[in-house]
């Protein structure tokens, strides 16, 4: 197609790109900036930019009234949030998963970076101190970003200074206490010496010669020459010595060299604790999606030598959470609905108030313990919440947490879909490129780039629009890039992705849709040839709960009819269904059986419920539900009531309503492509859908099997019915012998 992507030259990141007569994708020019990657979201993106405009206004009064001033001082009181901070603003964005909601909140933070620098909003450090007076109570004070760091350094060189000359003292006092003992056990042995030295001269002492006075008893003499000689040597020194001992030993304890607790584990008693960093100056990004508890709101660490004084001080065991260091940045949540509900009201503590105290909070916290007992002063959170979640989140989140979106944010619906124009396309090819860019991948020609598209198209269940639901179309990109370096290729072309999309790229169900057709087949009755009586095969589709894909199936569709003996007065019509879901977990199959009574009531001018046994089963299948089973019973009542055989090589799908006048209308139903990419599969030759469908949906050149479109039920007939000579269904027996 000539004009797919236009033929005009566009100026894109400061450089051209020939719509017209691009090749690939390669050298496209790529934006940096995370806000040009969201794609078909501008009404969503647009609602952000507002939030943020008011988020920032809402800073810059503040900085004006120099709230943050009143934080820098750890040991004064600190401003209360409920007279100064107002609440909001808030985003929740709600869609499909792969709609780009996490993206969004990721390209906000690099956007919030940039309002910053414009408007001279400075982020902040928050640096944990000791209570000296009570230390279970920790002080906090706030700084410009980067200061924190500074702060903590410069209290760590005051304290490694003192601690320095606290152990270059006690060295000094040790060196020189070994040395005075030394030179008394070097005196000692002296002496001791001197004494061997008079016994071998056999000297004179005060009572004789010493040999004489001690009988020649040599031990005995230095015995008492060394108790006399240690009392002012050796006693001196192992006193100094065991001083020595003393020394070491307590100051593993702290008593000594400033390494206070068991391993020094007080050492940082007096040094501050850096909890929340944002020296980068970049406004921070914190995904807490899945984060429990502690991690969201902070927490103190367990330590079980708090009790006796040895452990880890107070202040240095204080942890941030999630929403502290998010602030002054954006707090990412997806699946918001999965919050409990004591985390949804601590949330809408830091959303009211926008702070927070630190304190115990995990599977101990119930412990009565002093070692836990402890919580800081109020920590700043002022974050900017991104909330996200499916469209069956609004019924699931906290009511006051809804309350507080609704109240003072906004709720952002994210679109499944944008509309097939050029300049959508050409969305397409910068979607391309930028996966490209980001996983390292080979170009894709001009035709590969086509095909992804059509996809798109497909996957979105419309003519006229492509889905944006891009996240499963990154999957069908890597995978045709793979293919294609595989073989050596320089470039992707349109046969990798049909390939990745065909044989690769598939959801479970459709996986286990093709495992029934290889292993289970000849154990399934779908048989798309010939005509019968009393069976007609239906199509539904599988969605899968965590993807939100959808896989078309087959369904068999049996049929019994009998007129019933009005003679018999005890013995009553029933009409019933089998193989659908069950009472009470059923969407829309109760209502379509309600339906077809009353269109063949319409028709015929019978009531199957009360004048005939009919039995309706929707043969190997559980659990079939959804509007699109209407059709498909009433064609298969039809042949049944006017005794028509129906093509098995033909499958339907359609929603059934009551009729007016003489027409009873078909009307649209979802996962059309999938249903009949399943038809496909089985090797039925047509299938037939509502107009609507046919108009909207789909593009017939998708499908190798034929497919028509019809209005009403007299059209899905046509293309079902066998014209064959009618045979009576009240005639049963007749009926019996002849189909024999």
């Amino acid at each position: 197609m000539e004009d797919y992507f236009g033929k005009e030259v566009e100026i894109i990141n400061g450089k051209k790109w020939d719509w017209g007569k691009f090749k690939s994708t390669e050298g496209f020019p790529v934006s940096n900036n995370l806000l040009d990657w969201v794609i078909g979201q501008d009404k969503a993106l647009k609602e952000c930019y507002l939030c943020l405009e008011e988020w920032v206004h809402k800073l810059k009064c503040l900085q004006k009234e120099k709230w943050f001033e009143k934080w820098k001082d750890p040991n004064k009181e600190k401003p209360k949030a409920t007279k100064m901070v107002p609440p909001g603003p808030y985003l929740l964005l709600l869609g499909e998963p792969g709609t780009g909601k996490s993206l969004i909140g990721r390209a906000l933070a690099e956007y919030l970076t940039e309002l910053y620098k414009k408007h001279k909003i400075q982020l902040q450090d928050v640096v944990c101190w000791p209570n000296k007076v009570i230390p279970s109570e920790p002080k906090i004070s706030c700084h410009p970003a980067g200061e924190g760091k500074r702060i903590v350094l410069k209290e760590k060189l005051k304290h490694a200074k003192k601690v320095f000359l606290q152990k270059l003292g006690i060295k000094l006092l040790t060196y020189f206490l070994i040395i005075v003992a030394m030179i008394f056990i070097g005196a000692g042995f002296y002496y001791l010496w001197q004494e061997k030295i008079k016994w071998d001269i056999n000297a004179l002492g005060p009572f004789g010669p010493v040999q004489d006075v001690y009988q020649g008893n040599f031990g005995k003499y230095m015995l008492d020459a060394f108790i006399s000689i240690g009392a002012t040597t050796f006693l001196p020194a192992g006193m100094l010595l065991i001083f020595l001992v003393l020394v070491v030993v307590l100051g593993r304890f702290g008593m000594f060299g400033g390494t206070k607790g068991i391993g020094g584990a007080r050492a940082l008693e007096d040094v501050p604790k850096l909890i929340v960093d944002n020296s980068s100056k970049v406004a921070p990004f914190v995904d807490a999606t899945g984060h429990r508890s502690a991690q969201l709101f902070g927490s103190i660490a367990w330590d079980p030598l708090q009790t006796g004084g040895l452990g880890t001080p107070e202040h240095q065991r204080v942890t941030a959470g999630d929403v502290h260091r998010a602030h002054l940045g954006i707090l990412y949540i997806d699946e918001i609905k999965n919050l409990s509900p004591e985390e949804a009201i601590t949330l809408l503590t830091v959303l009211e108030d926008g702070q927070l105290p630190i304190t115990m909070r995990s599977k101990w916290h119930d412990v009565g313990t002093a070692a836990m007992a402890v919580a800081t002063e109020p920590v700043p959170c002022m974050c900017f919440l991104v909330g996200a979640g499916n469209f069956d989140s609004i019924s699931q989140i906290h009511p006051a947490l809804m309350d507080r979106f609704y109240g003072y944010g906004k709720v952002v619906r994210m679109n499944d879909d944008m509309p097939n124009t050029v300049e959508n396309r050409r969305k397409y090819v910068q979607f391309i490129a930028q996966e490209v860019k980001r996983f390292h991948l080979i170009p894709f020609s001009r035709e590969a780039c086509e095909e992804i598209i059509d996809e798109g198209r497909r996957r979105s269940g419309k003519k006229d629009a492509l889905t944006t639901r891009f996240r499963p179309l990154i999957s069908i990109i890597k995978t045709a890039a793979t293919l294609a370096m595989l073989e050596g290729a320089k470039m992707v072309q349109r046969r990798h992705v049909k390939e990745a999309i065909e044989k690769h790229c598939k959801t479970i169900q459709r996986q286990i849709l093709e495992h029934q057709m290889q292993e289970r087949g000849k154990f399934l009755e779908i048989k798309p040839y010939g005509a019968k009586i009393g069976q007609i095969y239906g199509l539904g589709v599988v969605m899968d709960p965590y993807s939100g894909e959808m896989t078309g199936n087959v369904l068999i569709v049996k049929g019994f009819l009998e007129k019933r003996n009005k003679k018999s007065k005890d013995l009553k019509g029933y009409f019933k269904v089998t193989g659908i879901a069950k009472k009470g977990k059923e969407k829309f199959i109760s209502d379509s059986i309600a339906k077809v009574r009353s269109v063949i009531l319409h028709k015929y001018g019978i009531d199957i419920a009360q004048e005939y046994f009919t039995h309706i089963d929707f043969a190997q299948a559980y659990g079939v539900d959804g509007p699109s089973a209407g059709v498909t019973m009433a064609i298969l009542l039809c042949s049944l009531i006017e005794g028509k055989p129906i093509r098995q090589d033909v499958a339907v799908t359609g929603e059934i309503n009551i009729g007016l006048d003489d027409s009873i209308q078909i009307t649209a139903v979802g996962g059309v492509h999938e249903k009949i990419k399943a038809a496909e599969m089985w090797g039925f030759k047509k299938v037939v859908i509502p107009a609507k469908n046919y108009q909207y949906s789909i593009d017939p050149k998708d499908y190798k099997i034929e497919v028509v479109p019809a209005e009403t039920l007299e059209d899905y007939l046509r293309e079902c019915l066998v014209e064959a000579k009618p045979i009576p269904v009240i005639a049963r027996k007749k009926w019996r012998k002849r189909v024999s």
